[in-house]
């Protein structure tokens, strides 16, 4: 609500009363002033406030983590990782708009996170367009950091799907009864690789440590040369959700003549019974014509590595006990202990003629964590974890100290308002 312009109101009256002379003012000269206020009084109730304006309709909500992480050199960082601001408003009834504004790390990096309209038509079908989350896995939409365990995201989700992706376009999404709904949108694609020149997509690829996640770039004036579809299918029950993702397009943005198809499906679940929750995904990811890609991608003219994968893979299994539920505690608070593992391969093939020279001895890994997050109330999570990671250099036995290269302690502050 605008209090400068109701401040104004009486003043407004005092100088119409004055503008009256004495008492002997004309009584409908002066009725029709005092509708005029009236009427300005309805207009800025009605444009905010009580009076089911637009300001009555619209809502400020958002997130924010603080992460410490300390590794096994003793070097401690800190990191005010992200804020988040997001504001959601019906614009109609059957019309919302959406949208969050990412400040990372103390605010040094803004980034777009999504903004979309939704039409609402039924309940089996509605329409989304905007920049939108890709419905990719259990994490990429409802990235929260009080809705996961981990103090940091896991890397099957920041690294492998990734999270956050967001992409422009358009698309339909809806509930088909049971617990079933589904989301199905056309999108620009990322891209697999870049020109060198200083362009404002400068920069965007594909390479073996991290699979797709340099692909996506902020939507401003990116390539759009090629589009993808993506989708998702999901039910939820009682304790329980089960899930499946897909996303395919081409890649190269018509920088070569070869499309660069990318392909990626992905499944998860859910399952808590009791005090004890389950959680597993896996994902799976295809890029064809990595040949050309990579020998473009060599040349002079391109910002991209010669390293472009052919397949990657992963998977992560988290399990956590609710103990307040374990042990019948009367209380609101939760804590859960947690212990999660996860195979993470963005070079699970490496991509033909591929540079050998730019392909990192450690970019397929697995990572085993084990913490405990607490949650006061539901929007607040205090987490520790402790992360040790077995990179693949020569062999996936865990008991070898040479693929042993690091463990990191993390603590984090997580909320979401």
């Amino acid at each position: 609500m605008n209090y400068r312009k109701l401040i104004t109101v009486p003043i407004a009256i005092i100088m119409l009363l004055a503008a009256v002379p004495g008492f002997a003012a004309d009584v409908s000269e002066l009725e029709r002033r005092l509708d005029i206020v009236s009427d300005e009084l309805d207009r800025i109730k009605n444009s905010g406030g009580s009076g089911g304006g637009l300001a009555s309709r619209t809502s400020v909500h958002g997130y924010g983590e603080m992460h410490l992480q300390t590794d096994d050199n003793g070097q401690s960082v800190l990191d005010n990782h992200r804020l988040v601001i997001g504001i959601h408003s019906e614009l109609a009834n059957w019309i919302h708009f959406n949208v969050e504004i990412d400040f990372e790390h103390a605010a040094q990096v803004m980034e777009f996170e999504f903004g979309y309209l939704d039409f609402l038509l039924s309940d089996s079908l509605n329409v989304r367009a905007g920049v939108m989350l890709m419905p990719m896995g259990d994490l990429n939409e409802f990235h929260e950091p009080n809705k996961f365990w981990r103090v940091e995201r896991p890397y099957f989700h920041q690294y492998l799907l990734p999270t956050t992706w967001q992409q422009g376009g358009a698309g339909v999404f809806g509930s088909m009864g049971d617990g079933w709904q589904y989301r199905a949108y056309i999108v620009n694609a990322v891209s697999s690789l870049d020109p060198a020149d200083g362009s404002k997509t400068d920069g965007r690829k594909f390479d073996d440590t991290k699979f797709i996640r340099s692909g996506r770039a902020q939507l401003y004036s990116v390539d759009a040369h090629d589009w993808a579809f993506t989708g998702r299918v999901e039910k939820k029950g009682e304790g329980s959700q089960f899930g499946l993702s897909f996303y395919t397009g081409d890649s190269t943005q018509g920088h070569i003549k070869e499309d660069g198809n990318l392909t990626i499906l992905e499944g998860d679940f859910q399952v808590r019974r009791g005090a004890l929750e389950t959680k597993f995904a896996i994902m799976k990811g295809w890029v064809e014509d990595t040949s050309a890609i990579n020998t473009w991608c060599a040349g002079d003219e391109a910002s991209c590595n010669a390293d472009v994968p052919k397949e990657a893979f992963g998977w992560l299994l988290e399990v956590g006990v609710h103990l307040p539920q374990l042990l019948k505690w009367d209380t609101t608070h939760d804590l859960i202990p947690y212990i999660s593992y996860e195979k993470v391969r963005p070079n699970d093939v490496t991509g033909d003629d591929a540079a050998t020279g730019k392909l990192s001895s450690t970019a397929n890994f697995h990572d085993l964590t084990i913490g405990v997050s607490y949650k006061p109330i539901d929007a607040v999570a205090l987490k520790l974890d402790y992360q040790q990671f077995f990179y693949d250099q020569s062999t996936d036995d865990l008991s070898d100290p040479d693929t042993t290269t690091k463990s990191l302690v993390n603590l984090g502050v997580a909320y979401m308002y």
